[in-house]
């Protein structure tokens, strides 16, 4: 086998593994707001407050069927500039959305959203939007690989079957940057919140952690926020799903016949900050530089840029 066949086959088996973990059912158990549209900020304060998020928790939006839906509001460039709040929302499922929770949706207007799921996701879980006036447009994104067995690999996983380096290997993320054809999918989707009418947006993906993650990466990376403030925003969904990840760590090593290393299973529950710092090292191994990457990697021109800065941050 040649070096390049091996590394595509590399390259797809960590796709599949990062897949795996990207379906596990993690979403079902500062500074002040500025107004979100159709949402004032003393509203957006109480509903936090009410949630009993102090600090990082405000941003976590009190949602009854979802648990890791913020807002990206409020971060810092490295020129002083800062995220507005009420244009950009990350997600988990929302397959499973009350009444409650449309209603507090349809409060941000939203114009847009980005379902990152596989096809096979979006048809066993479809997501619940809003039934409003203007309609969401809602859009997918074609970077997941439909040529895997999700089902056998998820089976796998809950019983404890995978090895600790195929494990390790789920939280892998340099396949988005060494896949060219990925990276100016994401790109685009990037480049296109600048089009009129794409904003309000949310993304989501199932648990709102790796996909969700690093599209929220490569978006405030090309807004000029410093890598330590998005990996700050890539934790927190460990502090979100603290309970969750725990409650599926020990399901795992009770249902395992040989010894599973917890930490590990934390890692690929939760998520790691290795894979954001290995995805960062690879922008810059492979195009030189984080602006590089953005600008060659991702495809999206200086002037691209500056319109993106301009319509999000204040």
């Amino acid at each position: 086998m040649n070096s390049i066949a091996a590394q595509v086959m590399k390259s797809r088996w960590q796709q599949t593994l990062i897949l795996t973990v990207l379906l596990l059912p993690v979403a079902a158990t500062a500074d002040t707001p500025q107004d979100a549209p159709g949402l004032s900020n003393s509203e957006h304060q109480t509903d936090a407050a009410e949630a009993g998020n102090p600090s990082d928790q405000k941003r976590l939006l009190p949602l009854n069927n979802t648990r890791n839906t913020r807002d990206l509001g409020g971060y810092s460039t490295a020129n002083g500039r800062r995220l507005k709040w009420g244009l950009l929302f990350r997600s988990d499922s929302l397959a499973d959305l009350d009444a409650s929770d449309l209603a507090y949706l349809e409060r941000l207007q939203l114009a847009a959203v980005t379902d990152l799921r596989s096809e096979a996701e979006r048809v066993q879980a479809p997501s619940q939007l809003p039934r409003q006036s203007p309609t969401i447009a809602y859009q997918t994104l074609d970077i997941n690989d439909p040529a895997i067995n999700i089902a056998e690999l998820s089976r796998k996983f809950f019983s404890g079957q995978l090895s600790e380096t195929e494990l390790i290997a789920l939280t892998d993320r340099t396949s988005y940057i060494s896949n060219t054809a990925i990276s100016r999918t994401w790109g685009q989707w990037v480049a296109d919140l600048a089009n009129p009418g794409a904003l309000p947006h949310l993304f989501h993906c199932t648990a709102g952690k790796d996909r969700t993650g690093f599209a929220s990466a490569i978006i405030l990376l090309t807004l000029g926020v410093p890598k330590a403030e998005i990996m700050h925003d890539f934790l927190l969904t460990n502090q979100y799903l603290d309970e969750r990840i725990e409650a599926t760590v020990k399901k795992i090593q009770a249902n395992s016949t040989t010894h599973v290393n917890a930490d590990v299973l934390r890692q690929v529950i939760g998520v790691t900050p290795n894979s954001l710092e290995n995805a960062f090292a690879a922008m810059e191994d492979q195009y030189g530089s984080i602006d590089l990457y953005i600008e060659q990697g991702l495809g999206i021109d200086k002037a691209t840029q500056s319109k993106l800065r301009a319509l999000l941050l204040e």
